[in-house]
């Protein structure tokens, strides 16, 4: 595979909008969800690069809104939540169309019995879905993916894979709804779209910001990706956005 450029500067870019992964791109990834560091001046740089952009700043990431918002307290800005299927204002008003359900609770109940059953295993509750961490036990992957394959089919849920995860949600949204939700909106609106992230579930945005003529750019190792530009890892995006 042919390695991939980095981004042309910010300032190069015509009328930007930036969209912004969260795990794995503002922040280095952790061995749990909860166990990850978030810099002290992330929250307010992230505000202030926004309000430099005219709002243009949206984070777009798999986890609930809530629980982004929990790692940056007192941080405007436009958020999607759970691959798509939520969306706030700054001021934290939904502006999505989308009504998404819960996870059934039996549903749910028989995930915990099988993540407390299965040794290495770390099962994550979202709002509106369930992650299957499997990085400390890869030699149960097909075990797990299979629990997770019946789980989706008995309860009506959607599975995609990720880095070393198996998720569960109850809606078909991904990253890249989100993406052409808030680049329809103002003051996104005839912008140009970046779109920055690392996971495979990430892939649907970067499809949405080429179809929208904008740059989607992948941090981390290469791999096979719909992204035509690449950053390092997380110290670099935050080099590159001028948030460090």
């Amino acid at each position: 595979m042919a390695p991939l450029d980095p981004p042309p500067r910010l300032s190069e870019i015509a009328d930007p909008a930036l969209l912004l992964d969260f795990d794995g791109t503002l922040v280095d990834l952790a061995e749990s969800p909860d166990a990850i560091t978030v810099p002290d001046h992330l929250g307010k740089a992230l505000e202030r690069k926004a309000a430099a952009m005219n709002g243009r700043l949206a984070i777009i990431s798999g986890r609930f809104i809530a629980d982004i918002r929990g790692h940056l307290p007192d941080c405007a800005l436009v958020i999607s939540g759970s691959h798509g299927a939520e969306i706030e204002s700054p001021e934290g008003s939904s502006v999505s169309e989308r009504e998404a359900p819960r996870v059934p609770a039996t549903a749910l109940a028989a995930a915990r019995d099988f993540a407390a059953r299965t040794e290495g295993l770390l099962l994550e509750e979202k709002a509106l879905g369930l992650g299957f961490h499997y990085r400390d036990c890869t030699d149960r992957e097909d075990e797990v993916r299979a629990f997770a394959q019946d789980l989706a089919r008995d309860h009506g849920l959607f599975l995609r894979d990720g880095k070393m995860i198996l998720e569960l949600a109850t809606t078909d949204a991904n990253k890249g709804d989100g993406v052409r939700a808030i680049m329809a909106q103002p003051p996104f609106a005839g912008a140009t779209p970046i779109f920055i992230g690392d996971d495979l579930t990430d892939e649907d945005g970067f499809a949405a910001v080429n179809e929208l003529g904008g740059f989607a750019i992948l941090v981390g190792e290469m791999r096979e990706t719909a992204a035509r530009y690449r950053l390092l890892d997380v110290a670099a995006v935050h080099k590159w956005l001028e948030i460090e």
